[in-house]
């Protein structure tokens, strides 16, 4: 019997593709596996030389400030503490150009670093500067070496100083509450409400200023402000306080020395309403009050209205004394007022043919005024075209003139007269000055009254003296009795009537008695 033998199929390729592939990938894991321990292996000498490097480092640089560190624009990399400390203080002193700015967003405060107490501190930012590097580990040490770090500024105050720039500054930018206000709406009384105002808060300004950050030559601080509101009033007692004072009623009155006229005011109820105002009363509530201001401002606007009849007109009041003498009448409850009008300084250019004596008479002001005027002009040789000074009515006339009385010389009559309230009281014959010393015309008035005089230039007595002008050089012209010589002889008796005197107003004996008595200061003379 013969054996069988059994035959095994040949392997087939696919299996033969399996054994290639799983070689290929055992060959592939071992390759990346590698290149893995490689790169990690790579990593971990880096770590470990900068790991050696910054040990290194940190042993040659243990006392010393890090490269690459910088303060107030220059490298202080390097250096000890207190080496850095030292140049930076070298530089900070040439720093108060450094401008600190204060600012409430609309305005600006500026002040230089030492004038708002602010000085830098040298050794906080050298300390600081050596802390670079040395906070955050590995990563921060690395850091100093990778790029540059600039030490911000860093400054000590002085609180005193800065509190004192603040308080300057509070000056300024606080700005009050606006208090209700009172007005008229048709004919009624109505209350305006008011606003609120602010405060600087001086101290948290302060503390702002002390952590604020700063650049190389400026500092910038916000201000820190509180509101304040004015207080609320009580409408219906308001109303009925404003009613009571607009039922007074003031009229202004004012005469005018050159024109002889009168002038008459009757303030309006709405004029008079703008003189109220609002102020805090003993009980803190808002009472109705009056405003001395607002009464000036009234008489201004007054004045320029009477220019705008008469341009260049320049008449007005003595503002001051005006408002206070309406503030008093009103609060008193009311009436009439008197005031004194003011005219202005004129300015001439001179024509041919003037002299000073012509501008004299053209003006009625004495020849020795115009000269103190104009001082450095030689009056001998004026020039078309120059410019004079004509002073101001008011040199002449300083005194509220009293009503009712006026004194009218005339040199063409020698004659003076004496008026009250409109009817001749007196008519006398008089002496006036001589051609080469002449009596001024011109509106004057009663300036003061001696009951006897002396001339010491003519060595005379000048019984019941009647100062009306200054002549200049301290001399004053007026009326007077027949004068006296140092002998006992009356000068220029028999002369009245005709000009004799060195400019003063001569009268005869009882007549410069009599209006001695009758004149008072202020009473109006005009030499015609």
């Amino acid at each position: 019997m013969s054996a069988q033998t059994t035959r095994r199929p040949p392997p087939t390729r696919q299996g033969s593709d399996i054994r290639q592939n799983d070689n290929r990938q055992t060959g592939g894991a071992f390759a990346g596996g590698l290149i893995l321990v490689l790169l990690l292996s790579l990593v971990a000498a880096s770590f470990f030389c900068g790991w050696v490097f910054l040990q290194r480092m940190e042993r040659l640089y243990a006392n010393h400030i890090y490269p690459h560190v910088y303060a107030l624009g220059v490298p202080i990399g390097g250096m000890t503490t207190t080496e850095a400390a030292r140049m930076l203080e070298s530089i900070a002193a040439q720093l108060d150009t450094g401008i600190l700015i204060l600012t409430d967003g609309d305005q600006r405060w500026s002040f230089a670093w030492s004038q708002a107490g602010l000085r830098v501190d040298a050794q906080a930012m050298a300390e600081e500067a050596y802390r670079f590097g040395r906070d955050g580990g590995i990563e921060g040490q690395l850091s100093v070496w990778l790029r540059n770090a600039d030490t911000p500024l860093r400054f000590s105050y002085d609180a005193e100083a800065g509190r004192a720039v603040l308080e300057q500054v509070a000056t300024e930018a606080s700005t009050p509450p606006e208090e209700a206000t009172i007005g008229l709406e048709n004919g009624q009384v109505v209350i305006v409400p008011g606003k609120p105002g602010r405060v600087m808060n001086v101290s948290q300004t302060l503390v702002a200023l002390t952590t604020a950050e700063a650049g190389l030559h400026r500092v910038e601080v916000p201000l820190t402000f509180e509101s304040v509101h004015p207080v609320a009033p009580d409408t219906a007692d308001i109303t009925a306080q404003a009613e009571a004072l607009l039922a007074r009623t003031i009229t202004l009155t004012a005469y005018d020395v050159l024109t002889d006229q009168t002038l008459t005011w009757t303030l309006t109820r709405e004029i008079l309403a703008t003189w109220l105002r609002l102020t805090p009363g003993p009980d803190g509530k808002p009472v109705v009050d009056t405003n001395l201001y607002a009464i000036r401002d009234n008489l201004v606007a007054l004045a320029e209205a009477l220019g705008e009849s008469s341009p260049g007109d320049g008449r007005g009041f003595r503002y001051d004394e005006a408002a206070q003498q309406v503030f008093q009448t009103f609060d008193a409850g009311g009436g009439v007022v008197t005031l004194y009008l003011t005219h202005p300084q004129r300015t001439y250019i001179v024509e041919s043919g003037d002299t000073l004596t012509s501008l004299s008479a053209k003006f009625g002001m004495p020849s020795g005024l115009a000269a103190e005027a104009n001082p450095g002009i030689d009056y001998n040789r004026l020039s078309v075209g120059q410019q004079i000074i004509i002073p101001s009515q008011d040199v002449l006339t300083p005194y509220m003139p009293v009503p009712g009385k006026r004194i009218v010389v005339s040199l063409a009559e020698q004659r003076v007269r004496v008026y009250e309230n409109g009817a001749l009281l007196y008519d006398w014959p008089t002496s006036t000055g001589i051609a080469t010393s002449p009596t001024h015309r011109g509106t004057f008035q009663v300036l003061s009254k001696t009951e006897k005089a002396y001339a010491s230039q003519w060595n005379l007595w000048m019984p019941y003296f009647v100062a009306v002008y200054p002549a200049g050089g301290g001399v004053e012209n007026g009326f007077h009795e027949l004068p006296i010589l140092a002998n006992g002889q009356r000068l220029w008796a028999g002369s009245l009537g005709r000009p004799a005197s060195f400019g003063c107003i001569i009268l005869g004996i009882p007549e410069a008695e009599t209006l001695y008595t009758w004149a008072e200061v202020g009473v109006v003379v005009v030499i015609e």
